[in-house]
Protein backbone atom coordinates (compact mmCIF):
# COMPACT_ATOMS: atom_id res chain seq x y z
CA UNK A 1 0.00 0.00 0.00
CA UNK A 2 2.97 2.37 0.31
CA UNK A 3 2.95 2.97 -3.47
CA UNK A 4 -0.68 4.10 -3.43
CA UNK A 5 -0.09 6.37 -0.44
CA UNK A 6 2.87 8.09 -2.14
CA UNK A 7 0.89 8.64 -5.33
CA UNK A 8 -1.99 10.04 -3.30
CA UNK A 9 0.36 12.40 -1.41
CA UNK A 10 1.81 13.67 -4.68
CA UNK A 11 -1.65 14.21 -6.16
CA UNK A 12 -2.89 15.99 -3.03
CA UNK A 13 0.00 18.43 -3.17
CA UNK A 14 -0.51 19.03 -6.91
CA UNK A 15 3.09 17.95 -7.34
CA UNK A 16 4.61 15.86 -10.01
CA UNK A 17 7.18 13.09 -9.73
CA UNK A 18 9.11 14.68 -12.57
CA UNK A 19 9.34 17.74 -14.75
CA UNK A 20 10.80 17.63 -18.25
CA UNK A 21 11.72 20.38 -20.65
CA UNK A 22 10.77 19.95 -24.31
CA UNK A 23 14.36 19.26 -25.49
CA UNK A 24 14.55 16.42 -22.91
CA UNK A 25 11.27 14.90 -24.13
CA UNK A 26 12.49 14.99 -27.72
CA UNK A 27 15.95 13.60 -26.85
CA UNK A 28 14.53 10.72 -24.79
CA UNK A 29 12.09 9.85 -27.57
CA UNK A 30 14.83 10.02 -30.24
CA UNK A 31 17.32 7.90 -28.26
CA UNK A 32 14.81 5.17 -27.37
CA UNK A 33 13.21 5.11 -30.83
CA UNK A 34 16.67 4.88 -32.41
CA UNK A 35 17.38 1.73 -30.38
CA UNK A 36 13.93 0.22 -30.95
CA UNK A 37 13.11 0.44 -27.23
CA UNK A 38 9.77 1.28 -25.58
CA UNK A 39 9.35 4.94 -24.64
CA UNK A 40 9.93 4.21 -20.95
CA UNK A 41 12.78 5.25 -18.68
CA UNK A 42 13.49 4.76 -15.00
CA UNK A 43 15.12 7.30 -12.73
CA UNK A 44 17.66 5.53 -10.52
CA UNK A 45 20.32 6.40 -8.00
CA UNK A 46 23.74 5.31 -9.25
CA UNK A 47 27.18 5.28 -7.76
CA UNK A 48 29.68 7.13 -9.90
CA UNK A 49 32.56 5.12 -8.45
CA UNK A 50 34.69 8.00 -7.26
CA UNK A 51 32.22 10.58 -6.02
CA UNK A 52 28.83 10.80 -4.35
CA UNK A 53 25.77 9.03 -5.73
CA UNK A 54 23.91 10.68 -8.59
CA UNK A 55 20.68 10.29 -10.53
CA UNK A 56 20.59 8.48 -13.86
CA UNK A 57 18.16 7.40 -16.56
CA UNK A 58 17.85 3.71 -17.41
CA UNK A 59 15.76 1.89 -19.97
CA UNK A 60 14.43 -1.06 -17.99
CA UNK A 61 11.46 -3.19 -17.16
CA UNK A 62 8.78 -2.28 -14.65
CA UNK A 63 9.15 -3.06 -10.98
CA UNK A 64 6.27 -3.59 -8.56
CA UNK A 65 7.17 -0.59 -6.41
CA UNK A 66 7.29 1.87 -9.35
CA UNK A 67 5.66 5.23 -9.27
CA UNK A 68 4.71 6.16 -12.82
CA UNK A 69 4.16 9.43 -14.61
CA UNK A 70 3.34 9.92 -18.29
CA UNK A 71 4.45 12.98 -20.22
CA UNK A 72 3.22 13.10 -23.80
CA UNK A 73 4.04 9.60 -25.11
CA UNK A 74 6.81 8.90 -22.56
CA UNK A 75 6.51 6.86 -19.38
CA UNK A 76 8.82 7.80 -16.54
CA UNK A 77 9.26 5.36 -13.64
CA UNK A 78 10.83 5.77 -10.24
CA UNK A 79 10.79 3.46 -7.25
CA UNK A 80 8.92 4.72 -4.23
CA UNK A 81 12.11 4.53 -2.16
CA UNK A 82 13.97 6.70 -4.67
CA UNK A 83 11.12 9.22 -4.64
CA UNK A 84 11.18 9.34 -0.84
CA UNK A 85 14.91 10.06 -0.93
CA UNK A 86 15.12 12.60 -3.79
CA UNK A 87 11.61 14.06 -4.25
CA UNK A 88 10.58 15.58 -7.57
CA UNK A 89 13.17 15.18 -10.33
CA UNK A 90 13.69 17.72 -13.12
CA UNK A 91 15.12 16.44 -16.39
CA UNK A 92 16.61 18.77 -18.95
CA UNK A 93 18.75 18.17 -22.01
CA UNK A 94 21.88 20.12 -22.89
CA UNK A 95 23.98 20.02 -26.03
CA UNK A 96 26.71 22.63 -25.93
CA UNK A 97 30.50 22.90 -26.00
CA UNK A 98 30.81 22.01 -22.31
CA UNK A 99 28.46 19.04 -21.95
CA UNK A 100 25.92 16.95 -23.82
CA UNK A 101 23.21 14.78 -22.32
CA UNK A 102 20.49 14.71 -19.71
CA UNK A 103 20.84 16.75 -16.54
CA UNK A 104 18.85 15.45 -13.57
CA UNK A 105 18.26 17.55 -10.48
CA UNK A 106 16.03 16.72 -7.54
CA UNK A 107 14.10 18.71 -4.97
CA UNK A 108 16.13 16.89 -2.28
CA UNK A 109 19.69 16.87 -3.67
CA UNK A 110 21.77 13.74 -3.17
CA UNK A 111 25.03 15.66 -3.03
CA UNK A 112 26.66 19.03 -3.53
CA UNK A 113 27.25 18.30 -7.26
CA UNK A 114 23.56 17.81 -8.05
CA UNK A 115 22.85 18.64 -11.71
CA UNK A 116 26.53 19.26 -12.44
CA UNK A 117 27.13 16.49 -14.99
CA UNK A 118 25.16 15.19 -17.95
CA UNK A 119 24.24 11.54 -18.38
CA UNK A 120 22.94 9.31 -21.15
CA UNK A 121 20.18 6.70 -20.99
CA UNK A 122 21.68 3.38 -19.96
CA UNK A 123 20.28 0.33 -21.74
Amino acid sequence: MRKQRLIKEVENENMSLITLDQPAIEAIRKELDGKGLPLTVRIEIRSTGCCDASLSLVSSTAEESDLIESVEDLTIRMSSSTYEMVGTVSISYVDDAQKKGFVLTSSKPLNEWEGFAACNIKT
